[in-house]
């Protein structure tokens, strides 16, 4: 791990952001879909936006963060595809150690928001509080009456697969430490996950994935069988939208714990 010192600001990253899920069947990332919603084109994803915060945090902390470190992401204004977006990190505090991040689009508006930790512990993560669940016949109506708070989420499994660089493409990602035999899952991937959960128990329109917290317990294993499970922790209305907040656990062979995800998102859009 890279020596930091408090309030050092670590070198920026600039990606040329990528709208990879124009054909994806959330119609908020295609240009007419978005325009319903007084959005200037198709958003880029929140999985994507998560996955530039990441950047400077691995490239400082690398290897010790994938495994025991921590981050909020919450998204505030919309990215665009071809924006070029600056991530910039700045050491808050040293111990535990903390990096604050903000990711701007090129006119310099502050598009994310994140804070990276890398704790000297993390609450317990039990596979018994996050039982396994068929996945539903039906999904949900993607309303607040037909997901509470308390509603227990058919669970998600899959098998990792490192070999398969499609995410990283639609990630941006260069680094090489995803890539090869030695590969190592990217903590984007999590997020990913907790969207596909939520979109493989919702029947959802379009929709926004607004924030996500993820504690990482230990490194995915290529291969390993792989259960995502949870419930709905809260749901309520803001300022016309539905929006919920899923409480998810990611466990590994035998139980293993390797992540846990507080994943927010927008299930119906105010209308426009």
């Amino acid at each position: 791990m890279t020596n930091l010192t408090l309030r050092q600001t670590l070198p920026p990253y600039a990606v040329v952001a990528k709208n990879y899920a124009t054909q994806h069947a959330n119609d908020i990332h295609s240009d007419a879909g978005a325009a319903r919603y007084g959005f200037a084109g198709g958003l880029v994803p929140g999985v994507a936006n998560y996955a530039y915060l990441t950047r400077p945090v691995v490239e400082a902390l690398g290897s010790d963060w994938l495994i025991r470190g921590t981050m909020t992401a919450k998204f505030i204004q919309p990215i665009y595809d071809g924006e070029t977006t600056t991530v910039r990190a700045t050491v808050a505090q040293l111990e535990p150690l903390e990096l604050q991040l903000e990711l701007r689009n090129a006119a310099g508006v502050l598009c994310a928001v994140g804070v990276a930790n890398l704790p000297n512990e993390l609450p317990p993560l039990d596979a018994r509080d996050y039982p396994l669940s068929l996945l539903p016949r039906e999904r949900r109506a993607a309303t607040l009456a037909s997901v509470c708070a308390g509603t227990e989420l058919g669970s998600l499994e899959f098998t990792l697969d490192l070999a398969d660089t499609a995410f990283l493409e639609n990630m941006c990602e260069t680094l090489p430490l995803y890539r090869g035999t030695e590969a190592v899952c990217h903590p984007a991937f999590w997020p990913a996950q907790a969207n596909e959960i939520l979109m493989r128990n919702v029947a959802l329109g379009p929709w926004i994935h607004t924030a996500s917290t993820v504690r990482h317990y230990a490194q995915a294993r290529n291969g390993e069988r792989l259960s995502l499970r949870g419930r709905v922790q809260e749901a309520f209305e803001k300022r016309g939208h539905e929006i919920v907040v899923l409480d998810l656990g990611l466990f590994g062979e035998a139980e293993r714990a390797i992540a846990h995800i507080q994943h927010s998102a927008i299930i119906k859009l105010r209308e426009v």
